[in-house]
Parts: C-alpha cells; sequence; structure tokens
C-alpha cells in the first residue's frame, strides 16, 4: 500500500531544520494563499511568505527539533507576521494622518500669517515709488542708502566703503529719508 501523501512528518534520520525547509516548499504556495487572504495583497504575502522562511533559516536545530507539527507551526509564523505587519500599517496610518493634519494646521497658520492679496498688491506699488524715488535721488545719497538700509551695513561701513566722513553718511541718509517720506508718504 501506498503511504498518503499528507504533511510530511519528522524523520529522525532527517535533520530538524531541513524538515522544517521541506515542509516550507511543500507548503508555500498554501502560505502565499492564506497570507493574501489575510493581507488583502498578494505581494506582501510573497514577502511574509518569504520573511516566514528567514524565520525557519535563523532557528538552531535545536528548536527546530521541538516542533512537533511543521506545518500548524508554520501557518502560526505566517498568522503572527501577518498580525505584526497589519499593526505596523495600522500604526505607520495614523502617524501619517496626524503628519497631515499637522501639516494642515501649519499651512491654515501659515496663510493666516500671509498677507491679504490687496495688501500684497499695495505693498508692491509702494515698494516700486521707494525704488523709483532712491533712483531720483543724487548719486551718493542714493548709494549711502542702499548700502546702509538695503545691505545693512553701518554708517561706519557705508563711510568707509564710499571713502567720506561719517557725518556724511549721515546727512546722505537724512536726506534720502526725508526725500522717500515726500515722495512716497509714511507706510
Amino acid at each position: 500500500m501506498n503511504a498518503s501523501p499528507g504533511p510530511p512528518q519528522h524523520d529522525p534520520s532527517r535533520p530538524a531544520r531541513q524538515a522544517l525547509a521541506d515542509a516550507w516548499l511543500d507548503s508555500r504556495p498554501a502560505l502565499v494563499r492564506f497570507l493574501t487572504a489575510r493581507t488583502g495583497s498578494s505581494a506582501a504575502a510573497e514577502d511574509l511568505a518569504q520573511d516566514v522562511w528567514v524565520r525557519l533559516q535563523s532557528m538552531t536545530e535545536e528548536a527546530a527539533a521541538e516542533v512537533r507539527h511543521p506545518q500548524a507551526f508554520l501557518y502560526r509564523i505566517a498568522a503572527n507576521l501577518a498580525l505584526d505587519a497589519s499593526k505596523a500599517q495600522r500604526r505607520a496610518g495614523a502617524r501619517d494622518l496626524e503628519w497631515r493634519r499637522a501639516s494642515a494646521i501649519d499651512d491654515v497658520a501659515e496663510a493666516q500669517d500671509a498677507p491679504s492679496a490687496e495688501d500684497a498688491v499695495w505693498a508692491r506699488l509702494k515698494l516700486e515709488k521707494v525704488v523709483a524715488a532712491i533712483d531720483r535721488m543724487p548719486p551718493k545719497a542714493a548709494e549711502a542708502f542702499r548700502l546702509h538700509k538695503m545691505a545693512g551695513l553701518s554708517q561706519a561701513e557705508v563711510a568707509e566703503r564710499m571713502g567720506v566722513s561719517r557725518s556724511a553718511v549721515e546727512k546722505y541718509i537724512s536726506a534720502s529719508l526725508k526725500e522717500l517720506l515726500l515722495r512716497v508718504g509714511w507706510p
């Protein structure tokens, strides 16, 4: 009478790790179907089936020898891995949702800090008037104003760069501010 093909039984003459590897090879297609049903993804199921293999390969011969029902053991590992993957996916989803919420709050706050369209147009027009007024100033006054107010140099640095006294720079800047006030007005 022929032996019925069934789950591999432990053969004392074969190493236990090899018996588990053989059981995995025999059960792999069914494991993938089982994991596909659990995860809803054949790609994830393939990855998890491979993870079962990795777990088996990391077992010692002594630990493998303790396994009495290889197929049940393989399904238990697969179910645990699927559960771990599901929990990790839920944690990642919650983390991503929290990040999106925080980003949305930041976007709203940033939008609230941004000037209105009218304010932006007004500021642009005002800037154009300032630039035009600076262009109409005497060259030394315009240069002193740009270096001090726009480039951020101190009055002493402006004086050194322009080769004039500090009091001359003060006069240039003062005259420039008066000219701007007259031509552009107060902000």
